[in-house]
């Protein structure tokens, strides 16, 4: 099965011929993302400089002889991001460079981590917090507080991958926005509910340009597996959107993963609005050097 042309423009920068040569078997085709069954599991490929590809930028993407490539985005207040990826799309590196000229590393895939070992992990119970709820200093104190009890840092892949690692950090559950079965658009009304969490997050990013965020999208298990996954991507993207268009969280230090019917809030095979969810997670803390 190949890929159609609208996902090829829509994957941008990746290796297309790559990806269809390393084993993967594509599974569904929604133009925009591309659901791909690897090693047993499903993998959704999409071109992660959507949020970067604001009006007025400029974007150039540079191919390295391996398939590699680096794309920079240029502001027009001088500032540039820099992602640099694999030959079969995968993002390694990103790096974000201040009008003042200021480099700062958000994230380096590029390093060697050590092999992450679920068992040895501490078995923290899972720390959910719904902002809407909550006071502003409550939810500040659940996004910056918390310090993983581990003596090491993550790769970026590791926190996206495997779930007991992102556990390590607490989970702000977006429950202003409610997604609809099959949908992944927010009103405006529930884009304007996020002001405490987004002024937050950009609060905190003007403080240390560093900070990295996790933006989660979820769905309920109503439907096909490989579908849900791109559905769940595409309402992690959504929420990223809102949080930069109306509250200006720079788009660079958010990295959007959706994860399908795979980590369900309510376990139920029925159509549950609760599963049908958005979360943010501050992964500043898995990534620092140790």
């Amino acid at each position: 099965r190949a890929l159609g042309t609208a996902a090829v423009v829509g994957l941008g920068a990746y290796a297309v011929g790559r990806i269809m040569n390393n084993g993967d078997e594509v599974v569904s085709n929604s133009g925009d993302r591309v659901v791909v069954e690897r090693d047993g599991r499903y993998v959704v490929l999409k071109d992660d400089d959507t949020l970067l590809r604001q009006p007025g930028n400029d974007v150039r993407t540079e191919t390295f002889n391996d398939g590699s490539t680096r794309t920079t985005v240029t502001r027009d207040d001088g500032s540039r991001v820099v992602t640099i990826r694999a030959a079969d799309g995968t993002v390694l590196r990103r790096t974000r460079v201040l009008p003042n000229g200021q480099e700062v590393q958000l994230f380096d895939d590029t390093r060697q981590f050590e092999r992450v070992e679920v068992e040895d992990l501490p078995q923290a119970p899972r720390r959910e917090f719904t902002f809407d709820e909550r006071n502003s200093g409550e939810l500040e104190r659940a996004l910056s507080s918390y310090r993983p009890d581990v003596d090491r840092s993550f790769s970026l892949g590791q926190v996206r991958d495997i779930r007991a690692v992102r556990n390590l950090v607490p989970e702000i559950a977006v429950e202003n926005v409610n997604f609809e079965t099959g949908s992944a658009v927010i009103r405006p009304d529930e884009a304007r509910d996020l002001a405490e969490l987004g002024q937050l997050m950009a609060d905190m990013i003007e403080e240390n340009p560093g900070e990295v965020f996790l933006v989660e999208g979820h769905t309920d298990a109503v439907g096909r597996a490989s579908y849900n996954l791109a559905l769940s991507d595409r309402r992690a993207e959504s929420l990223a959107l809102a949080l930069t268009e109306y509250f200006d969280v720079p788009p660079e230090n958010m990295n959007v993963q959706g994860y399908g019917e795979s980590d369900l809030k309510v376990a139920t095979q029925d159509a549950e609005r609760a599963n049908r969810r958005a979360a943010v997670r501050r992964i500043t803390p898995l990534l620092e050097d140790r």
